[in-house]
């Protein structure tokens, strides 16, 4: 990359020239595919459902595994929709016939399987085409959110009576946090691991010490923070479990879910399991917020844009390329043009320059107009 990034070379012979310039397209079909956005590249992939369990019996062993993957892909598919989409649309959500599920499907991994003559237990994970997807709910003219965010890192702050835990190996909160099922969500959300003196202290946490949070969410590759701080209480004669839960999110640029959440135990449960159901509550809010934030009309046509983005080196242009590439509703990504100090893209969107400039915000980038029918793309930390 020094051509581009480096300082200026000394002329080039023509016999070289020709060379170099195969050598910096071949450079720049490789970027293409590697670089976040690419088709190799995210590592959230929202239209692969992990996971799917899958337990059928029938005549034959063959028998019961066609209907456990027929029921896998209909599993997989109805998951995928709600990923996509508000709570709210769920239930007038399509269901498709078995030939469009078939057609829409990318492919099948078997993750782990058992069978008998006439059983066949397995847990599979089933990957989509997008295109079909987006088609179907375009039809079914339900709002859907395609945008992914960076990492979050969660910092659950447990109170208990005079205790305030974090880090400690009994805090129940991060415990709950810890167990959640690994998913392709559009929001990735990760604990920090404990014995890192980098780490807040979970009063520091509590109280907000901003500077010290974004700190040790950079330390595991995320530019946002968010506390759940959770307060266990015993109301109505200190018989019933309350857990109380405030969101705090830190860092610029994305929707976090901000807010309160209560959730009432119920009888006869451990703390375990109530801190279970408001950690799943608290990240359905996470989740379903990022979504809203981020919605593509059904109906809205797809725009052409060219943006252009100041380089500083090679990490400038691999940032702009994955948030061009996890933003929800922005389609056809194209590197235009590259040289040493900037790089054009062009691109497709559905919902106007004002959707388009709040949703490149929450990936870090601030859209602003630089004359006639260009735009400029630029770092907001910058």
């Amino acid at each position: 990359m020094r051509a581009l990034f480096g300082p200026a070379a000394a002329p080039t012979p023509p016999s070289l020239r020709s060379a170099a310039l195969r050598a910096a397209a071949v450079l720049l079909a490789t970027l293409a595919v590697l670089l976040p956005g690419g088709p190799a590249a995210a590592k959230t992939d929202l239209y692969t459902v992990q996971g799917v369990s899958v337990d059928e019996s029938a005549p034959s062993a063959a028998e019961a595994k066609q209907a456990a993957m027929a029921d896998a892909l209909a599993t997989a598919f109805d998951a995928l929709l709600r990923r996509l989409t508000l709570r709210e649309d769920h239930e007038r959500l399509p269901a498709p016939e078995p030939a469009v599920l078939e057609a829409s499907m990318r492919r099948v991994q078997v993750l782990e399987e058992r069978q008998s003559p006439v059983r066949y237990i397995a847990r599979v994970s089933v990957g989509f085409h997008p295109e079909p997807v987006r088609m179907l709910l375009r039809e079914a003219d339900i709002p859907f959110s395609e945008a992914v965010s960076g990492p979050v890192a969660v910092f659950p702050v447990y109170d208990w009576g005079p205790l305030r835990l974090l880090f400690e190996d009994v805090n129940p909160w991060r415990a709950a946090w810890a167990k959640r099922p690994a998913a392709n969500e559009p929001v990735p959300l990760v604990l920090p691991a404990p014995g890192d003196p980098a780490m807040p202290a979970a009063d520091s946490a509590a109280d907000g010490d901003r500077a010290r949070l974004l700190q040790a969410a950079a330390r595991i590759g995320a530019r946002r923070a968010l506390v759940a701080h959770a307060v266990y209480r015993l109301e109505g004669q200190r018989t019933r479990p309350v857990l109380e839960v405030a969101l705090r999110p830190y860092g610029a640029g994305e929707a976090a879910g901000a807010g309160m959440l209560r959730v009432e135990g119920r009888a006869g449960e451990t703390v375990e399991s109530l801190c279970a159901r408001a950690a799943a509550a608290a990240a359905t809010r996470i989740q379903e917020s990022w979504k809203r934030a981020n919605l593509v009309a059904a109906g809205a046509p797809a725009e052409p844009y060219e943006a252009t983005a100041p380089l500083g080196g090679l990490a400038d242009l691999i940032a702009v390329k994955g948030a061009l590439g996890a933003a929800g509703g922005v389609q056809q990504v194209r590197l235009a043009e590259l040289a040493r100090s900037r790089a054009v893209f062009r691109f497709r969107f559905a919902g106007g320059a004002e959707r388009l400039a709040g949703v490149l915000e929450r990936q870090g980038f601030a859209l602003e107009r630089a004359g006639g029918e260009g735009w400029t793309l630029r770092p907001l930390d910058r």
